[in-house]
Formats: structure tokens, sequence, C-alpha cells
């Protein structure tokens, strides 16, 4: 199986490569203040609205990374971004080295995790399940927000 490896603050995580689209530096965002927190909020990308989930607030992290990137996703036939620390590399991991995670992961957004995978060198990275980052009712909200700003720049 292979995976986008990234970094949030000093863990390693991953993504399935087949639901990225593209990784882009950061760039100006339209702020929405009805959204969550961390909600960084949409961004333009080629005339498309997509909202940008910052996973160091998600997480409960200090939002203090010297660089980003912003990895594009496919979730429920929706794009959505999710700003990290810095993208590393695209692995191929084998199954055997990807296991269910541990009760210790309770206190960690256990619903954003599927499973962990041993990498090379030992490290160890956090394969999230992406689908479950955002809740039906936040999706909802960022559905309105975009329908809200399209209406807005329509009439301008």
């Amino acid at each position: 199986m292979r995976f986008l490896i990234f970094l949030v603050k000093d863990e390693y995580f991953g993504i399935d490569v087949f639901k990225v689209v593209e990784i882009i530096k950061p760039t100006r965002f339209h702020h929405v203040y009805d959204l969550p927190e961390f909600i960084e909020g949409l961004i333009n990308l080629r005339g498309e609205l997509i909202p940008v989930v910052s996973l160091r607030k998600r997480f409960g992290l200090e939002d203090n990374a010297e660089k980003s990137r912003i990895i594009i996703v496919r979730t429920d036939n929706e794009k959505i971004g999710i700003q990290v620390d810095n993208v590393l590399e695209i692995a191929d991991i084998q199954e055997d080295k990807i296991s269910k995670p541990s009760k210790l992961f309770k206190g960690f957004k256990a619903e954003f995790i599927d499973a962990v995978a041993e990498l090379k060198d030992s490290r160890v990275a956090i394969i999230l399940n992406i689908d479950r980052v955002l809740t039906t009712e936040e999706k909802i909200m960022i559905k309105n927000s975009k329908d809200k700003l399209q209406k807005e720049d329509s009439n301008d």
C-alpha cells in the first residue's frame, strides 16, 4: 500500500495516496468566521473554493509551524485541504507493517486514526482516515459558507 507521509509537530502521519489530489504551498485564505477555529478558511484553487483544515489546530496543538504545505485530498466526493507542517515522502508499506491502533490512542482523536504503520528506520506513522477529519455537521457548515461566498462573488 502507498501512503503520503507528512509531519504535524514531531509526529509522522500518512494518508492513502489515492486520496491525494495535489500538494500546494499555502496561499491566501478567505476567512469565514462562522466555521470552527481549526478551519483556516477557504482557498480559491483554479476557480474552486476548497476548505483548509489545520491539522495542528484540529489535534489541539499550538499553531506555530514555520513552514507548511496544504495537501488537497478528495473525501466524500469533495475536495478539502489539510494544512501540515511538511510533506516528506510517498512510502510503500507492506501490509504486515500496518496494524490497528492500540487503545493508547484513545486520547489522541482516535476517530481520525485508521492504523499505525512501521516505516523504514523504525519510524512509526499514524495512518489517518481522512474521511473522518470533518464531522457531517462541519461539512454542512463548510458547504453553506462556500455557497454564501460564491453567491457574494457572483453579485460583485
